[in-house]
């Protein structure tokens, strides 16, 4: 048994080193060039130390896990996403954080984290503005902040009734910064209603046991929780469970290609560089060469020894390590990162929107994830807030544009004014061709059709004055 807020469980530990490789394969090449094997380790001489240096600054890092990251999230963020909540909360649309990040900006930030780690978390915090009512709002943590879970049964149903989070605070120091690690403890206390605290050592220097420093207990309109307001996002669900991260084989594969291209990088450098040789010298001759230097080039003629010869010797180019390296781009395209790398053949419509579709399956269910857990957070702020009415946050999940087909459109209109098909169904459809945008509401859009209408004067009364207008 142990009371330490700060204890990790071991699939946490076990993930940490998955989650770190991916996040530096995505960030470039000044995070992985160390993850590059060293030379002949063994020899700590200033000239082994010189060409392991060297091998590192020719090596040639293609970011394809990265990239491919980056356009999977394009592809999710090229329409606008939706959201719907009640007026009271409209204020998150603009600031989510509390900090100025929109909720659209904080939604991107957390795919791009579900990509890399397959792991992210939403907790909402409530503040009461002294008792003048109070705002929520959404904050968010990574993988490597949510060291500790729990669950249990609570009326019939297996829910989170603790998640401990490590935070990092910052204070003022002069003109810098101190930064001081504690750690959250978000849980379902004994009398089965939500409290909120935070743990920090107290000793000098930041030393000593951990201790309760701050307890907070969350009471809104609607009264304190009876859940912990934390969501998990997932790669495949928003279970607390850990789940794979989407772009660890291709970063593993990355790392490969990067390696091999350290070592096509460093016979390029030794290959390409040819060694003159002369044949039969003697002393003679070098010392005529030390003191009058020997010079390479169409306008230096070279003397040599009679009856020798002067040539360059060229080393055999390493064709294997370049072939290993057009092996692991395959891969990469295979795994995804096609996204970078134009198609070399041409294919069909129908073939290209079946192989798009087959690629971003795993996106769908990360975006699909992303929308419950933040509707879910929505929810949460509603309660906090006292705001009911209906809450849906939706990101794009039509990774394949559609295209406006006058027809359908046309048969759609026709099928909605025989009253075959609702106006809201007729409406959706051509959001999604984009023709109406996203966040414009029925009501709206009737309003202004309203408007529109009382504005072109149709209501003039009917009066025997030659079809002239009335008011003239």
């Amino acid at each position: 048994m142990t009371n330490d807020v700060s204890f990790k469980r071991p699939e946490y530990i076990e993930a940490l080193d998955r989650w770190m490789t991916v996040r530096d394969v995505c960030a470039g090449q000044h995070r992985v060039v160390d993850r590059l094997p060293y030379i002949n380790r063994h020899d700590k001489t200033e000239e082994n130390i010189e060409r392991n240096k060297s091998y590192r600054e020719r090596a040639v890092y293609k970011n394809a896990t990265g990239h491919t990251r980056n356009g999977l999230i394009g592809l999710a963020f090229h329409k606008d996403p939706t959201l719907t909540v009640p007026k009271a909360l409209e204020y998150l649309q603009d600031d989510a954080n509390g900090a100025g990040v929109s909720i659209y900006q904080q939604s991107q930030a957390s795919l791009e984290r579900v990509l890399e780690t397959g792991r992210h978390g939403l907790f909402v915090d409530f503040h009461e503005d002294g008792g003048i009512g109070g705002h929520a709002v959404i904050l968010t943590y990574s993988a490597e902040d949510i060291i500790n879970w729990r669950t249990g049964m609570v009326d019939g149903h297996n829910v989170l009734t603790m998640v401990i989070l490590r935070e990092m605070k910052e204070e003022a120091d002069g003109f810098g910064l101190k930064c001081t690690e504690q750690f959250r403890e978000l849980a379902i206390g004994e009398d089965g209603l939500y409290v909120c605290r935070v743990w920090r050592r107290k000793g000098p220097r930041g030393g000593g046991p951990l201790e309760v420093v701050e307890e907070y207990l969350p009471k809104g309109k609607g009264g304190r929780l009876k859940e912990v307001p934390f969501t998990f996002i997932g790669a495949q669900n928003n279970d607390p469970s850990i789940d794979e991260a989407p772009l660890y084989d291709i970063a593993m594969i990355n790392l490969g290609h990067f390696r091999n291209s350290a070592d096509y990088e460093d016979s390029v450098f030794w290959c390409g560089q040819a060694q003159p040789w002369i044949s039969g010298v003697d002393e003679q001759w070098l010392a005529m060469a030390r003191k009058e230097g020997v010079y390479v080039g169409s306008r230096a003629p070279i003397p040599v020894p009679a009856g020798e010869q002067f040539g360059f010797a060229q080393p055999q180019p390493n064709t294997l390590v370049k072939e290993a390296m057009a092996d692991k781009n395959q891969m990469m395209i295979e795994l995804g990162a096609r996204l970078v790398v134009a198609s070399l053949t041409a294919k069909t419509a129908t073939e290209s929107r079946g192989d798009q579709s087959a690629a971003t399956s795993v996106l769908a269910i990360c975006v699909s994830n992303i929308n419950e857990a933040y509707t879910q957070a929505l929810m949460w702020c509603g309660q906090f807030i006292g705001a009911s009415g209906k809450t849906a946050y939706q990101v794009n999940q039509e990774f394949v544009e559609l295209t406006a087909d006058p027809q359908m459109i046309t048969a759609l209109v026709a099928l909605w004014q025989s009253g075959g098909f609702a106006k809201a169904d007729l409406r959706g459809y051509l959001r999604k061709l984009g023709l109406i945008a996203p966040e414009r509401t029925d009501q709206q859009i009737d309003s202004e059709l309203q408007e529109q209408t009382d504005n072109l004067g149709l209501d003039d009364e009917d009066l025997n004055n030659g079809g002239q207008p009335s008011g003239t």
